[in-house]
Formats: C-alpha cells, sequence, structure tokens
C-alpha cells in the first residue's frame, strides 16, 4: 500500500495549509520506526506527521497486512474468539482493530478490493460480521 503525496495535507491546525491536498509543501523526511514508515514534513510550517496518520495503523505495532489479514478472516472464522485462536492475536487487541477499522471502512474498504482482490460480496461479509458484533 502506497501513499501518493499529492493526497496528503498538513495535520497541523496552526498551519495555513491544513487540510489543504495538493500544494506541494509536504516532503518526505525520512523512514522511521521499526516498519519502516514514511515521516512527512510540511514545508509551510515544519509540522512532521506519519504516513499513517489518520489511519487504522496509526500507533499500532503490528504490520499493515497482519491486520489486514486478521480482519479478512472475521467472517470466515465466525467470531473473534475463534479469531484468536486462528491467528495468535488477544481477543481484546482484535476487538480494537474492529473498531478502529469501523472508523475508517472506505479506506479499508479500497484496500480489500484492490489490494487483496476481494469481491464485493466477500467485503460486504466482512462489514455485516463487524456490524453484528459492534451491537452485542
Amino acid at each position: 500500500m502506497t501513499l501518493d503525496i499529492i493526497e496528503l495535507w498538513c495535520w497541523n491546525k496552526d498551519c495555513p495549509d491544513y487540510g489543504v491536498r495538493g500544494n506541494g509543501n509536504i516532503v518526505p523526511k525520512e523512514h522511521s520506526g521499526k516498519h519502516g514508515n514514511v515521516l512527512y514534513r510540511c514545508r509551510t510550517c515544519g509540522h512532521c506527521f506519519s504516513e499513517t496518520h489518520g489511519t487504522l495503523f496509526f500507533g499500532l505495532n503490528t504490520p499493515r497486512k497482519e491486520i489486514l489479514r486478521v480482519l479478512a478472516l472475521l467472517p470466515e472464522k465466525g467470531s473473534i474468539r475463534g479469531l484468536a485462536r486462528a491467528t495468535g492475536h488477544k481477543q481484546d487487541t482484535i476487538s480494537r482493530w474492529i473498531r478502529l477499522a469501523g472508523e475508517q471502512v472506505e479506506k479499508v474498504n479500497e484496500y480489500f478490493m484492490h489490494d487483496l482482490q476481494l469481491n464485493e460480496v466477500q467485503v460486504d461479509e466482512i462489514w455485516a460480521f463487524i456490524k453484528k458484533k459492534t451491537k452485542t
């Protein structure tokens, strides 16, 4: 999953370019963290932010592909407990990923359909399962 730098914007609310896309003010600064995430800098205000800022992956230590792999297995396993047994992750961890994914539905849908090449039915099953679990 790669980011298009044109789609990035400054996250500093005090910056004149806050929320403005395609302004040319965002530049890569360095790679950081154990997963080698790119750190970006706003040329307007100097504010730095991670490529995962504003995504479900922000602040998580588990690799992106693993989180999305686990979420994609939800409909097949039928329960968070079964998914935890199958993947070796704690139920609380999986529940947190589900909550975070729910906050990022559109981005996750795009990844499922384009990068993992799931069809709409499979993606709908994932979200139906999450909705069912959220109510309980």
